[in-house]
């Protein structure tokens, strides 16, 4: 069995999403850190599964990335807005949701199988 490192998971990343101004950690979160939400969460989540052969079958990406932007309450979105963008309020701040950090996924893929994150 090959060991999955940080390194494999920030290549991963970046070939699926896109690059961060700030410095890829085993700490930077999916969605507070690369803005991931909604589907394209659970797109990401399928792809790692089917890179690092990780079962996700007790995986709800809704828990982790949040609804499809299709049903959020446009009032809510409007606050939120203004809040991250106008008062300069972090995203992590803002949005209740576990994170799910590479440091995590590189755990994942080493034991074959998603845990919830502690």
């Amino acid at each position: 069995m090959n060991v999955v490192t940080l390194e494999h998971i920030k290549r991963f990343a970046f070939e699926q999403l896109w690059p961060l101004r700030d410095p890829i950690t085993e700490h930077t979160a999916l969605a507070h850190d690369f803005g991931m939400a909604g589907h394209d969460g659970k797109e990401f989540m399928e792809a790692y599964a089917s890179r690092f052969c990780v079962d996700l079958d007790v995986f709800d990406w809704v828990e982790y990335f949040g609804p499809e932007a299709g049903g959020a309450d446009p009032f809510g979105l409007i606050a939120y807005l203004f809040k991250r963008f106008v008062l300069g309020k972090p995203a992590r701040e803002l949005v209740d949701l576990p994170e799910i950090t590479l440091g995590h996924l590189v755990r994942c893929a080493n034991l074959g199988k998603w845990q919830p994150p502690n």
